[in-house]
This record gives C-alpha cells, sequence and structure tokens, in this order.
C-alpha cells in the first residue's frame, strides 16, 4: 500500500511540495482517512494486496481501481457484484472531478486536489527534522554553469543519442498507455454486451405478458430493465406505452360498464367491472379497483344477488 498511497488524516497534508489528489473516506471504519494516489493505478477493495483496503462487506475483493490516463484520473468497476457509483449514478467507468463522491458497497469516498506551497512544505518539516548548516550556493552556481554550457555548445552525436533514449522512452510510455487503453475499452464492450443480452430477455418478457394482456407483469418486467440500465430509452418505451394501454383498456371497460347499467343490461356491466378487478387485481388500493367493487355489489342488490356473490370478487379475495 505504501508504494502507491499515502494514508494521513483528512486535514493533514502532504510535506512535499507539489500538486496532489486524494481519496477522503466519509463513511465507514476507515472514515477521516485521506488517500493520496501516489502511483498511476490504485486498487480499491477488501483484498490484503489491494491499495486501499475496506473492511466493508458489501465491497469485493478487487472492487475497483483508480488510474491516471492521459492527465485525468479514472474510476473503473473491476467486475464487483455491486458495482460503483459516482455521485449517486451506478457506471462502469467514469473520469473523475474535484469533490465527485466515489462509492464502493456502503464506503464513501470524495476525490480532491491539494496543492502544497514550497513555504508550507518547508514549514511542515521544521522542528521534524534537524537543521543542516548553511553552505555556500558559489560551488553548486559554479557546477550548474558548467552543466549548462555543456548542454549548450555539445552538437556532437553523444547529445543525438541522448536524444533518441528520450524519443524511444516516450514512444514506449505511449504504446504502453495505449495497450491499457484498448483494454479498458475491451472490457467494457464485453460489460455492455452482456447487459444488452439481459435486457433482450427482460423485454420478451415483458413484451409476452404485454400481449396477453397482463399489463402489471409486464410493467414489473420494464421496471426491471430499467434498474439494469438506468435511462435506457427502450424500456422507457415499452412502459410508457404498456401504463397508457392499460389506462385506455380500463376507461374502456368503465364506459362499457356504464352504458350497459344504463340500459338495465346489470349482468354485462358486471362483466365489465369484473374486467377492471383482473386487470388492477395487484393494487387492490387504486380507485378504479375500489370503484369497480362498489359497483359490482350495487349490481348484485339490483339482480336480487347475495353481497360478494359475484365470481370475479370471490376470486380476488384473500385465502380464496
Amino acid at each position: 500500500m505504501a508504494k502507491n498511497v499515502l494514508v494521513l488524516k483528512h486535514f493533514e497534508s502532504p510535506r512535499e511540495a507539489g500538486v496532489y489528489y486524494r481519496l477522503v473516506c466519509l463513511t465507514g471504519a476507515n472514515k477521516g482517512e485521506a488517500y493520496v494516489l501516489l502511483n498511476n493505478r490504485v486498487v480499491i477493495g477488501r483484498s490484503e494486496k489491494a491499495d486501499i483496503r475496506l473492511t466493508d462487506t458489501k465491497a469485493s475483493r478487487e472492487h475497483a481501481e483508480v488510474t491516471f490516463v492521459n492527465g485525468v484520473w479514472v474510476a473503473t468497476d473491476l467486475g464487483s457484484q455491486n458495482g460503483i457509483m459516482v455521485n449517486e449514478n451506478k457506471l462502469t467507468q467514469k473520469v473523475l472531478s474535484e469533490g465527485d463522491k466515489l462509492i464502493i458497497g456502503q464506503t464513501v469516498f470524495k476525490f480532491a486536489k491539494v496543492e502544497v506551497a514550497k513555504a508550507k512544505a518547508a514549514e511542515d518539516r521544521r522542528g521534524l527534522e534537524p537543521e543542516e548548516p548553511k553552505r555556500s550556493m558559489v560551488p553548486f552556481l559554479v557546477l550548474c554553469l558548467v552543466l549548462l554550457g555543456v548542454f549548450l555548445f555539445d552538437d556532437g552525436p553523444a547529445g543525438k543519442k541522448g536524444a533518441g533514449r528520450r524519443t524511444q522512452r516516450v514512444d514506449t510510455y505511449q504504446d504502453v498507455n495505449n495497450e491499457y487503453m484498448t483494454a479498458i475499452k475491451k472490457r467494457q464492450a464485453n460489460e455492455n454486451k452482456k447487459i444488452k443480452e439481459q435486457l433482450n430477455v427482460i423485454y420478451q418478457r415483458g413484451l409476452r405478458e404485454y400481449r396477453e394482456g397482463n399489463f402489471f407483469r409486464a410493467i414489473h418486467e420494464f421496471n426491471l430493465a430499467l434498474i439494469i440500465s438506468p435511462d435506457d430509452a427502450q424500456a422507457e418505451y415499452y412502459l410508457r406505452k404498456t401504463k397508457e394501454d392499460l389506462d385506455r383498456s380500463i376507461e374502456g371497460f368503465t364506459a362499457k360498464a356504464q352504458r350497459d347499467e344504463e340500459s338495465l343490461k346489470f349482468k354485462s356491466a358486471i362483466v365489465s367491472y369484473c374486467s377492471i378487478i383482473r386487470l388492477l387485481y395487484s393494487v387492490p388500493d387504486d380507485p378504479r379497483y375500489k370503484n369497480a367493487e362498489t359497483q359490482i355489489t350495487d349490481l348484485e342488490g339490483k339482480l336480487g344477488l347475495e353481497t360478494g356473490e359475484t365470481s370475479c370478487l370471490k376470486k380476488q379475495r384473500p385465502g380464496q
């Protein structure tokens, strides 16, 4: 852990001057600790090998990673059971901005930037390290001037060779960086493919229930799809369409029942109200369900039947 993160209290800053990024833990057993990111890849989870180790039972052993790529810090889910959230949005991967809340299991981290000035760094070291005797800067300045002269006036093969090594290091870093980004994109594509296959199965179940007139079962399936993939346009369309058709069907049965009742066709009116009861069987508190139930009871009285004798009411009562 020590080589990848520096663990401090949230009010502490690194001693050396510079710009740092850290994850401040806001909840759980690690609350109040700040993890300064020292390496380009930091793993978070319950594993003993994790750079930021959690005791959160909702976190996986290697739950997520925070990586420095192309000048930004990126949070990525490592295929955990519960996934990651950034600012209450469930995501697979997200570029972190200052102030973002990264949620892993039940643990909340705040991503923050810290700038330590030279004066502050020197002040933090004062009293912690023995003072060294002041040394003359003259020899150091002379050495710097000599090295500067060599660098400016040396155009020989050695200079070209050094430039070649620097170019090679840059190219090597770029190759590694490209390979890493390609691996991330490939893994994300595989996860998106799995989610799409799962959604297609749910869509088929929901559409089958919709065609059979089981609107509430269809609504349940489409809501499940939105839990898996929030803001999914296809699931939102199916859900809206199902609710509209449910309302339209109830309005149609209500209008027919009222017409039959006005024509003294009481039995036909009861059939229409029973259709409403069956459509709303899972939400007996719905006002339309209660109205249909009341109308059926009233029509039973007009037909000389006992209250509750109508079969659709018997079927809907618990325990029958």
